[in-house]
Order: C-alpha cells, then structure tokens, then sequence
C-alpha cells in the first residue's frame, strides 16, 4: 500500500431520518444521546448506487464471488454521530387504493430525527496506485447525496433521509515519502484546506442523469390540515404536522393523493397496472421500510427466494416535504380554529363530548417529485406524462391535501411547474397558461399515455 486519501464531508439533514435498530425505535448512542449513523448504512448506499449507474463499485467497496473468491474493500468509512435537534412525530396509515380508505388497524404513532442533524463522514481510501479513480467515485456520490437521489435511512421514497453536502475536503498521502508518511501516522493534517471550496463547488456542480425532477410553486387558497397526533394542548384537538418549527405537508401525504390520481388517471386508460411499477409493490396491509440496498434494486437482486423478486418491487418514484411557508400569525384568517361537532344519526342531534377543535394552515409551498428512470424510453416517457397529468390536477385545484376535502380544505393553486430531464428543462406557467421551452417534448410525454394505452386523442 503506497497511496492512503483521507475524504471528510459534513452533511445535514434536510428532512425528518429514521435509521433503525430493528424496531420502532431510532438509533441513539447510549453514551453520548447522539443520533447514530452507521457507516454500514452509508456504504451500502454508496454501494448500492454505484452499482446502479454501471460503475466498477468492486474497485472501491470489493465483493465476494459465488466460487468464494474474496476482492477487499479499499474503503474504510466510519461511523458518524449527530446533536439531536428534536423528535418529529408523525400518525401513519395505509390506504386501501382500491376504496380510497384507510385499512383497519393500519394507524400508528412513529418519531422521526428532525431536520438539522450535521453528520460528518469520514473516508480513508488505501490503494497501491493514485486514488483518482476511486475518489471521483466518491463524488459521484457525494453529488448524488446532495441532489436527493441517494437518500439514507428508512421511507426514503416517501421523503425522508435527504441531505445536502455543506463542506467537503480531501487531503492525499503518498507513504513512500517519509514527511507525508510521518505527516499522516501522527496526524498532522488538515482536511478541510484552501482547495476544500472548490472541491465542495466540484460535486455540487456534477451533472447526474438517469432523474427527472417535478417542482410544482404555489399556494393553498384554503386551510389544509395534515393531522399530528393528539397534543395534550388545550387549544386545539389538531394541529397540522410539524417538521422542526415548520409546519409541512409531509412526503407519505403528498405521496398518497399521487399515486391515487396516477391509479384513477391510468384506470382510465386501461394502463393500472403500470402504477405498481412505478410505485413499487409490498404485501399487503404493510409498510414500505426500503433499505439503504434496496433503493437501488440491490437488496432484490440478492434475495434468496426467486418469488420474492416477483412479489417485491421498488419504487421508482421519491417525493419531498413541503414547508408552508408565509402563514400568517394566529389571529388572522388563514391560521384559526375551526370548532366542529359529531351529529347522531339515529336522533339526528349533537353528540354529547363530541365537540372538536382544528387549527389548519393556509400559505405558500413548492411540491418536488423525483423519477428514477427504467432505461426504456416508451415506459419513462408514460410514467413522466401521467406525473405531469397528476401534477396539473393538483395545480388546478382539483385534487386536495389533507383532511377535510369534501368542505372544500386543501386546495392548492400552482404558479409554475418545472420538470427537468438532464439540461432538458419545460417550464409550465399556470398564471400566464404558457408552456415554454420544450413545448413539442411536453407534448411527447403526453401523447406516449395515449399511445401506451391505445385510447384514442386525448382531450386538451
């Protein structure tokens, strides 16, 4: 071993994390009361992702041969540990696509690590020849990391576990010289150096393919409300979820009225069955957990039960929280009470103790999807069409957030759609109902619906 690179980048969560130990429960360092981020979860991320955009991820991660034959690793990653900056809890369910309700004892409470956690990672590569080759593997996933499309921890898809890259620096030692030798067993040096912004500059500013990216701005023109779990506050029954001191719609939400539109737009089509590949398939009546491997496939790709490939898929579509913002304080009309009472059916009178308080939220937000691309243009080109179909349908205030949409909650009004295809950008401006540019391939997307499915024009 002659070459020994040291790679440190600070990372910090831009969403809720949930890194488990096997149950319900978060990684915590017992000694510390630190969040834990093992560094298994990050190399198989890395790994994972490496593997999927056809790089030699062996040179840099090894493997192990089906005839036993072992390549080691010439990557040591250690674990990092974060200050907690609170505890997010959140009420799941899971919606019977079919009925469009929630499945019987489906609810349940769960805590996520708010946004805000700094990790810092730590990479130490030892290889007989320079680390160039490996080290921009690294970038890759650096940069990856940073845009979003790898994400750690657990209910990635649903927009949990995104981070962004705010420092990163490398320093190289070349242990055949006896100064740089002596420099790195007694370790003194310094990572974070004058070359350490352009090298941040350097993985932020690599271009990535194999995504398409949605980010639909705008506003709720009225209240929403996405409920947290009951508070013993006196004010109100329910509050709209938190994430930090923001309030948010959170990513299994958004997800949910997405994927319902999809199903209801492709039902009708006659093309449903292309929603569960798009969203990937879990048995039923529970929870998505995607692993660190599977984001990528990996953990599929390796399961020993050949029917559990069949069964078991993956979804290639992630989704963001997305803060309101701009709320007006309490007092003022988009941030009030709302008392609501139950009626008795049999006597058709109020229930006695049924009297419930809800406070919603009204302001500005910006909705972000990102697509995982299959490799073949005919199915990308359908999942992107029916995305933006969807996407329209929330803008237009046709489709609501939250509870409460039968008495008119949860309408959002979008100003601007942007989806991103590589440096393939179309820009949708709802106020001004212009399109522009990359009319024609807008339109491409939206013809391959009609042409996958065999339905006929489709009514502008």
């Amino acid at each position: 071993m002659r070459w020994v690179t040291i790679l440190q980048a600070e990372i910090k969560s831009k969403s809720p994390l949930f890194i488990g130990d096997g149950s319900d429960l978060f990684l915590i360092d017992d000694e510390t009361g630190k969040a834990y981020l093992p560094a298994t979860s990050v190399a198989g991320a890395f790994r994972a992702y490496l593997k999927s955009i056809g790089e030699r991820y062996q040179d840099l991660f090894g493997e192990q041969s089906d005839e036993g034959k072992v390549k080691m690793s010439k990557v040591f990653i250690s674990d990092a540990f974060a200050d907690v900056k609170g505890i997010d809890r959140r009420i799941e369910i899971k919606i019977d696509s079919e009925k469009g309700s929630s499945m019987d004892g489906s609810k349940r409470d769960v805590c996520y690590l708010s946004p805000g956690l700094k990790f810092e990672l730590v990479f130490e590569i030892y290889n007989d020849e320079e680390n160039d080759e490996l080290v921009k593997m690294l970038y890759k996933c650096l940069s990856a990391l940073d845009k979003g499309y790898i994400r750690l921890g657990g209910n990635k898809s649903n927009g949990l576990g995104v981070f962004e890259v705010v420092k990163a620096g490398k320093v190289t030692f070349d242990l055949t010289n006896r100064n740089e030798w002596m420099k790195f067993l007694n370790g003194e040096y310094s990572v974070y150096n004058a070359e350490s912004d352009e090298f941040l500059k350097e993985i932020k500013n690599l271009k990535i393919e194999g995504y398409v990216e949605f980010k639909i701005d705008g506003k709720f023109t009225t209240p929403v409300l996405v409920k947290s779990p009951e508070s013993a506050e006196n004010d109100a029954d329910y509050k709209n979820v938190k994430s930090g001191d923001k309030f948010v719609i959170p990513g299994s939400s958004f997800k949910g009225i997405l994927r319902s539109r999809m199903e209801r737009i492709a039902n009708y089509f006659g093309i449903k069955n292309e929603i569960e590949e798009l969203f990937g398939n879990v048995s039923p009546g529970s929870y998505q957990e995607d692993t660190n491997d599977e984001v990528n496939g990996e953990g599929i790709e390796n399961a020993e039960d050949e029917n559990k490939k069949d069964k078991y898929s993956l979804s290639r579509i992630f989704v963001g929280e997305a803060a309101i913002d701009e709320i007006k304080q309490e007092g003022d009309s988009s941030f009030k009470k709302y008392n609501k009472i139950h009626i008795d059916k049999f006597t058709g009178g109020v229930m006695n103790t049924a009297l419930m308080g809800e406070i919603p939220v009204q302001g500005n937000t910006s909705f972000n999807v990102l697509y995982k691309k299959l490799g073949n243009s005919e199915k990308d080109n359908l999942a992107v069409g029916l995305i933006t179909f969807a996407l329209r349908d929330l803008g237009t205030e046709n489709l609501a957030v939250g509870s409460g949409n039968s008495t008119g909650r949860g309408r959002f009004k979008a100003s601007k759609m942007v989806i991103s295809d590589s440096d393939t950008v179309i820009e949708i401006d709802f106020d001004n109902k212009s399109i522009s540019p990359n009319k024609d391939i807008l339109n491409r997307y939206i013809e391959a619906v009609r042409s996958y499915a065999g339905k006929g024009e489709i009514s502008q």
